[in-house]
């Protein structure tokens, strides 16, 4: 994107004679006051015009509500005076002519700021600046009439100032107001509709989906940055050379959340971890309920959200209880007297586990003796389950419920431990 021009109204024959003839008006104080007294009294009468004109309209009509508050005070403040200096008398001069033409400026500038806001959506903060770029940018056209005219105003436009080693001009940094608003509404809009593109794709893996969102709104982003320093004619290589020194500062400090961004990213694109797996990480064990760049999201069986930097699951043995399928293998354990009916109670423990519905049947129940002592007998029933999100503990209760009930009625004891 170019530099936004300096306004050049100034250089127009017809206005500089309009702005002339206002300024002989303004050399009488007594019409310099009436005219001001109207305006000021058009602009308020506009106001309140316009207050009402919202509440008419309200929330309703969104689309028309943004017209009303853009355009109705200018336009309406320029019906006003338009109509008031029909009558002729002192208000029939060039100082209201110019004060005319500079509020039907005004309401073409605002009807670009209107249409913009309609068209990209921009969040509160950026529509405020973009309200505030629009009197910004009429306010420049104004004072550059006055260029030639003022030393001051003269001086304020060539300004020329250095930061850091950066030079900077007083007309970059207006020309980088304007366009950064802009480029950031227009970036923000982009970064959205990538977004919602990827997201509506039938192909794309959800992790592919969150990845790629991430890597193009970096992209625009950067684009976005180079265009307004671009606008604000800012020298990117001493830029660059500042960029860099700040970027070991902080390479240095922000090593962690650096490898946390890109151990994201490898996870997303590797899919080693989707939302909704059962992973064991560490200390920590649950599904998976969100996943960003930097961190996933995993809720325990205890109904805990633990959040985990992706860095961790790159650089630690993860088990992922979800990869090929989302069956989950548990064990339910009783230790019996040695005495006991082996094969009768192995039977009341299939039973019970195969009354439970969530227990597969494929593959089937299997109960084990996985150890002999002096105490007793240790049996462990071994069955699958196709929904681990729902819930491990609650299930392997039901189970036991049921055994104890089935041992107690056939008389099989259980070792006291």
């Amino acid at each position: 994107m170019s530099a936004t021009p300096k306004p050049t109204l100034a250089k127009d024959p017809e206005l500089t004679e309009a702005v002339s003839d206002a300024i002989d008006v303004v050399s009488n104080p007594t019409d310099l006051a009436i005219n001001l007294l109207v305006l000021a009294a058009a602009i308020a009468v506009a106001v309140l015009i316009t207050r009402k004109l919202k509440q008419w309209v309200g929330h309703q009509r969104p689309k028309r509500l943004v017209f009303v508050e853009y355009l109705a005070t200018p336009v309406l403040t320029l019906a006003i005076i338009g109509g008031l200096s029909r009558f002729g008398g002192v208000l029939a001069n060039p100082l209201v002519g110019l004060a005319g033409s500079m509020l039907g400026l005004f309401a073409v500038i605002r009807l670009l700021g209107a249409l913009m806001e309609i068209a990209f959506r921009p969040t509160p903060l950026l529509k405020f600046m973009l309200r505030l770029v629009t009197v910004v940018i009429w306010l420049a056209a104004v004072f550059s009439l006055f260029e030639d005219r003022s030393k001051l105003i003269a001086k304020v436009y060539s300004a020329h100032f250095k930061v850091g080693g950066i030079a900077l001009s007083s007309d970059g940094m207006l020309n980088g107001l304007i366009s950064g608003v802009v480029v950031a509404i227009v970036a923000l809009w982009a970064d959205k509709s990538v977004g919602n593109l990827l997201r509506r794709s039938r192909n794309l893996q959800p992790n592919f989906v969150l990845a790629l969102s991430r890597v193009m709104s970096v992209a625009i982003w950067i684009v976005a940055t180079i265009l307004i320093f671009t606008a604000a004619d800012i020298n990117l290589t001493a830029l660059a050379a500042f960029g860099g020194a700040l970027g070991i500062g902080l390479g240095l400090g922000l090593q962690k959340l650096a490898a946390s961004y890109i151990s994201g990213l490898i996870v997303l694109f590797e899919q080693s971890v989707r939302v909704g797996d059962n992973i064991v990480s560490n200390s920590v064990s649950g599904r998976v309920t969100r996943m960003t760049v930097r961190y996933t999201m995993i809720r325990t069986r205890d109904g805990v959200e633990a959040i985990v930097p992706n860095d961790l699951l790159t650089n630690n043995v993860i088990v992922n209880q979800s990869w090929s399928d989302r069956n989950l293998r548990l064990v339910c354990g009783v230790l019996v007297k040695g005495d006991a009916d082996l094969t009768l109670a192995r039977e009341l423990f299939v039973e019970a586990m195969n009354a439970q519905p969530r227990v597969l049947q494929e593959p089937a129940p299997h109960m084990y003796i996985t150890g002999v002592n002096d105490k007793g007998i240790q049996l462990d029933g071994h069955f699958w389950i196709s929904d681990p999100e729902n819930g491990q503990n609650n299930v392997a209760s039901d189970i036991y419920d049921a055994v104890l009930g089935a041992f107690r009625k056939h008389g099989i004891a259980l070792v006291a431990q």
